[in-house]
């Protein structure tokens, strides 16, 4: 088999709390990745990042580093959708790993756009992040498996995706979502793992108060006759869970979720857009 070009990328950032705002105190991006900062109106900064290779194949490589310093505020986002292609037989992963660092009474979000999987893709994906207990952490993650409107049907993949939370170097959460074989629509179209519901999300809230929210969480995610969510709380933390056949209507429902987990502040840039 013939080797083909992949592709490697990094992005760093530090950001630090100066003057009454947010700021970036150090930046660093090289190969296929690169970050835009949109001007905002508010104290915080927000973070876009963007693969200009245009999606991610087996073999590529990726790697980034978020630091936030003591009360700062970041949002890091997402230019578009990342797609996750096919491979072929034989190709290695392609390896995605992000760090974060949380200062005391730092605030981070990670909240991009979903990940389409295209059938044949493999890609083995890690977020690990340190926080504080006085800091706090929102995450989002919506996965889109398959190309349900091309006609496209799931057949095979091979995806790990890992998202590791440590406190004061105690272990928060450990979750972990490993799909590999064959026949994966059928797999998919069994009651008991998503009744052929192919968009999956997942949001995470740490912080001090997170388990308060529960009861208004789960009156919101009462109001979709289209999605399937769950809430629970326990230990300083929320977590919502989601099942749809279509990757928009989850995404709507979760930003309905996440607005009010941020007080209604206004969207990520390239969310309104």
């Amino acid at each position: 088999m013939s080797s083909l070009q992949r592709a490697h990328g990094r992005f760093g950032l530090t950001v630090q709390h100066r003057e009454g705002r947010t700021r970036c105190a150090d930046l660093a991006q090289g190969g296929c990745c690169r970050l835009l900062f949109p001007r905002v109106a508010r104290t915080g900064l927000e973070a876009v990042t963007v693969n200009i290779s245009g999606g991610i194949v087996a073999g590529d490589r990726i790697e980034g580093h978020i630091q936030c310093g003591e009360g700062t505020e970041l949002v890091v986002t997402s230019q578009a959708a990342e797609r996750i292609y096919r491979a072929r037989p034989g190709d290695q992963a392609a390896q995605v790993n992000v760090t974060c660092e949380i200062g005391p009474d730092a605030t981070l979000e990670w909240l991009p756009h979903g990940t389409i999987f295209f059938d044949h893709s493999h890609l083995e994906r890690r977020m690990c992040v340190e926080m504080r207990a006085s800091s706090r952490f929102l995450y989002l993650e919506n996965r889109i498996f398959g190309r349900a409107a091309s006609g496209e049907v799931l057949r095979r993949l091979s995806v790990r995706d890992t998202l590791s939370i440590r406190r004061d170097g105690r272990p928060v959460l450990e979750d972990r979502l490993a799909l590999e074989g064959e026949n994966m629509a059928a797999f998919f179209g069994r009651a008991a793992v998503a009744a052929g519901q192919m968009a999956v999300a997942t949001l995470v809230w740490v912080a001090a108060g997170a388990e308060e929210q529960l009861a208004a969480i789960r009156s919101l995610c009462g109001r979709s006759d289209e999605v399937d969510l769950a809430a629970s709380a326990w230990n300083g933390m929320l977590v919502v869970r989601g099942l749809a056949r279509n990757g928009w209507r989850l995404e709507q429902a979760f930003h309905s979720l996440v607005a009010y987990l941020r007080a209604e502040k206004a969207a990520p840039v390239t969310w309104r857009t």
